[in-house]
C-alpha cells in the first residue's frame, strides 16, 4: 500500500455525532465550529494515507478488532479499523467526556 490511497467509510452514527459536536460548538462560535470541521477533514485526509501509524486503540468493551484512533481538533479522535484498503470509522468521540457516552 506504499503508493495507495486507503478508502474511508464514516458510520452514519458517529457522523451524527460530529454533526452535533460543530452544531453545539457553533452556537457559541462559528469560527470555532469551521475550525473543528477543518481539522475534521484534515483528520481524514490523513487517514487516507496513513492510519497504519495510529496508535491501537483500547475499547472499553471487548471487540473483536483491532481499532486505532486518530486525534483532531485537540479534543476529539476518531476510532477505526482498518480492513484491507478501506479504513472503517466506527466512532468520533469528545474526549472530554465519560466514557459512556462512546459507541465503542
Amino acid at each position: 500500500m506504499e503508493s495507495d490511497k486507503y478508502s474511508v467509510y464514516i458510520a452514519p452514527s458517529a457522523d451524527r455525532k460530529l454533526a452535533s459536536h460543530i452544531e453545539f460548538l457553533a452556537r457559541v462560535s462559528d469560527i470555532a465550529a469551521a475550525h473543528l470541521y477543518e481539522d475534521y477533514e484534515e483528520a481524514l485526509g490523513f487517514l487516507e494515507d496513513n492510519p497504519e501509524v495510529c496508535p491501537l486503540y483500547v475499547s472499553q468493551n471487548p471487540i473483536d478488532a483491532q481499532l486505532r484512533y486518530k486525534l483532531f481538533g485537540k479534543r476529539y479522535r476518531i476510532v477505526f479499523e482498518i480492513v484491507g484498503d478501506n479504513v472503517y470509522a466506527y466512532d468520533i468521540q469528545d474526549c472530554r467526556q465519560d466514557t459512556e457516552k462512546n459507541l465503542i
